[in-house]
């Protein structure tokens, strides 16, 4: 137990006694303090952040289930041939259900305790129902939001490729094998081999037997890429590709430019498409799935999202009406889809530069490394006074229900320093901040917030991304020269596109929805527009990427389309995706303080009266009123355009990105409040994200009673330990 438990009460810490106290130091002590108390003091009121237990909903739950196949190879006679095709196991594809509503018990029992996990709370006759009795934290302020987070998209990410996706009926990765060798690891199996190149799945419809509707998403056809309006085969398009040098394959057509970078070596690989091994073993198996599940963007998948660069699809023949089976009767409820084998050859002629978005590949490994450093260089900086500067602000320290407001504190703080020669004065860089914080009006003071706010969040993503790309790349893929192991290709440039897309052409083209849906990270889009995605398919609604698929009349020709329908199934997608954004972050809130409310509704850092639930909200209300916003911005531009402008010419292009930065400047300084206020109340702000502090190694920055000796910024409650519980599933590693 930590001997700070013993003085622990449950009233909230009194306020610092004077302006030269290292606030954050302080009160990231109180936070410990109150973590330590809640894990070994109060029983069922805090578990601790424990691996493997957090990881079984969120990851090997579903791998699991995946690796079970959904289908089954049986022949079929289709006049005099015989063929190959799957057939859905029906009872594996049922009892998806109950795995989906497994894992959502187990992640949401994880952050907000439900029933069954920790037991019957001790304390003022609380039962199995309280919520909240067993919530999942660290001393780690960033792993108790974290453990909300994993929480929350591990739900949305298991239901998606559990229960919607149907990615063992349709997803196919590229793999690779040298030229004229078909044995060893990663290569087809023997039973793989023996069906027909010609039996394969149409990417542009979604496939049934025996006149049945396919109850999945084709998700192939939901994500593909339609380059110039028409589908590649890619058998065809490759035999171009395979007889150019590495480097020099390149395609030019209607202005847009295809190249193949130099780590894609034609002379000495093949690559090909992979589905799902059915009759592949269970480590093949393995291996596939938790390539799929970790492939977020699909960069190397079928599924790719339209926003990075991404292989064209290979155009797969639907089944001939006619198919029957002969092996075995098969169930009129059955999925039929045409059997294909590992092999079908991927076309790099088709691979973009650079998306319509922006987010560009490499084509160098030096382009990659030198791109990927500066970002990683600017990022650790900014990172780096972020957290200096931050610290001088009690928003960023507690939240805006500290019991220290602005400007009496930052002042105090600065003249302070100013006029005293001991060792708590601030070093130069802190004192100017705070001189500068001290400066500004209140107004201005909440506008520098949110500024700051989202630099760090920037920083953050950009530095631990980036740097896994390159952990990625040139440790994992050429240093020890691994190749799937669950990862897929990884010393090939074509998996590494940017994280965020081009600025100019979609904040300030396309303002606040090009902001979030074009350049924002994506990351979780393809799990954020599942629900939307698989519901409009099983209901006839053929939407498919954002694109509504038109039927087709009796002579073959295309229906018109139907726009009001295209216009609400795309707004419903895209509500979706912002609730579900909100509620992933507000689980990382909720894991991060629910721990440190009493049973009489207090919190014990900052004595916080507040309702639970509202804070809950917050961040779900701030990414609704983002859905909200793309609304109204394209309702003043309908405006502007049928009113405003002259109808005879368009309105100037530099004034239609100053309206669109000014709008999304704005909107997000308006409403961040309910985000950010959220992250600082959880304590998010009080983690030191840079192991090294550079500015104050350089004695340029820190708080009052730091110096250059205080350069490393990690300590032991970073070092995973060894925790040992009473139940066999309370026993594992502690972060």
């Amino acid at each position: 137990m930590s001997p700070l438990t013993s003085s622990l009460t449950s009233t909230p810490p009194p306020p610092p006694p004077d302006a030269t106290i290292n606030l954050a130091a302080h009160y990231l002590t109180t936070y410990r303090s109150i973590f330590y108390h809640a894990l070994y003091d109060t029983p069922n009121k805090v578990q601790p952040f424990l691996i493997p237990f957090c990881l079984v909903g969120a990851f090997l739950l579903p791998i699991a289930f995946l690796c079970i196949p959904q289908y089954t190879i049986k022949t079929t006679t289709t006049g005099e041939k015989n063929q190959q095709v799957r057939v859905r196991r029906e009872w594996v594809h049922r009892l998806r259900w109950v795995v989906g509503g497994l894992l959502v018990w187990w992640n949401l029992g994880v952050v907000v305790g439900l029933p069954g996990f920790g037991g019957p709370s001790t304390e003022r006759g609380e039962g199995w129902f309280t919520p909240g009795t067993t919530t999942t934290a660290s001393a780690c302020t960033a792993l108790s939001y974290a453990a909300g987070l994993m929480g929350g998209w591990g739900t949305i990410w298991g239901l998606e490729t559990v229960v919607f996706g149907g990615y063992q009926g349709v997803a196919m990765r590229v793999r690779r094998r040298l030229k004229n060798d078909h044995g060893g690891g990663g290569q087809p199996t023997r039973t793989q081999t023996q069906g027909e190149k010609g039996g394969i799945v149409n990417g542009n419809t979604n496939i049934s037997g025996n006149g049945n509707g396919n109850s999945n998403p084709d998700t192939a056809n939901l994500r593909r890429r339609n380059l110039n309006g028409s589908a590649k085969v890619a058998s065809s398009a490759s035999t171009d590709t395979e007889t150019q040098s590495p480097g020099e394959n390149e395609h030019k057509e209607k202005e847009k430019t295809w190249m193949v970078d130099e780590t894609i070596d034609l002379d000495k690989y093949e690559y090909y498409w992979e589905p799902y091994p059915d009759n592949g073993t269970i480590w093949e198996r393995l291996d596939w799935v938790m390539d799929m599940f970790n492939s977020f963007r699909g960069a190397g998948w079928n599924y790719s999202i339209s926003s990075i660069p991404s292989l064209q699809p290979p155009v797969i023949p639907p089944l001939p009406e006619s198919t029957t089976t002969t092996t075995s009767p098969v169930s009129s409820h059955s999925e039929i889809l045409p059997y294909f084998p590992t092999g079908l050859p991927v076309s790099f002629a088709s691979l973009p530069v650079s998306s319509h978005q922006h987010f560009h590949r490499p084509l160098t490994a030096r382009s990659f490394l030198l791109s990927r450093l500066q970002h990683i260089i600017w990022s650790y900086l900014a990172l780096d006074f972020f957290t200096v500067s931050a610290r001088l602000d009690p928003y960023f320290i507690l939240g805006p229900n500290g019991p220290l407001r602005h400007p009496t504190y930052l002042s105090s703080l600065a003249s302070s320093s100013s006029s005293s020669s001991s060792s708590t004065t601030l070093p130069p860089l802190s004192l100017a901040c705070a001189r500068f914080l001290a400066s500004l009006p209140p107004w201005g003071l909440n506008f520098f917030r949110s500024l700051f706010s989202l630099s760090g969040v920037l920083g953050g993503l950009i530095l631990y991304s980036y740097l896994w790309q390159l952990t990625q790349f040139f440790v994992l893929g050429r240093w020890l020269r691994l190749e799937s192991h669950g990862m897929g290709i990884l010393d090939e440039l074509w998996r590494y596109p940017d994280l965020f897309g081009g600025f100019v052409r979609n904040v300030l083209d396309r303002g606040l929805a090009g902001f979030w849906g074009g350049w924002w990270h994506q990351s979780f889009r393809v799990g954020f527009t599942g629900p939307v995605r698989f519901f409009l398919v099983k209901q006839g609604g053929g939407f498919g990427g954002g694109k509504i698929v038109g039927t087709v009349d009796e002579k073959g020709k295309k229906k018109k389309k139907n726009s009001t329908k295209k216009g609400v199934a795309m707004t419903v997608q895209m509500a979706t995706a912002f609730f579900l954004s909100g509620f992933l972050h507000a689980l990382g809130g909720y894991s991060s303080t629910a721990f440190r409310i009493s049973f009489a509704g207090q919190d014990l850092l900052t004595g916080d009266k507040r309702n639970r639930l509202a804070g809950f909200a917050e961040p779900v209300g701030f990414f609704v009123f983002q859905f909200l916003g793309c609304l109204v911005q394209a309702l003043l531009i309908a405006i502007i355009n049928n009113r405003v402008a002259a109808p005879t010419r368009e309105m100037p292009r530099w004034l239609k990105r100053t309206g669109n930065g000014l709008f999304v400047l704005l909107w997000l300084h308006s409403t961040r409040w309910m985000l950010i206020d959220d992250m600082a109340r959880s304590g998010l702000f009080l983690y030191e994200p840079v192991p090294v502090s550079l500015f104050r190694l350089l004695g340029l920055g820190g708080m009052p009673g730091e110096g250059r000796r205080d350069w490393w910024r990690l300590d032991w409650e970073y070092v995973p330990s060894l925790w040992l519980g009473s139940r066999w599933w309370e026993k594992g590693f502690r972060m």
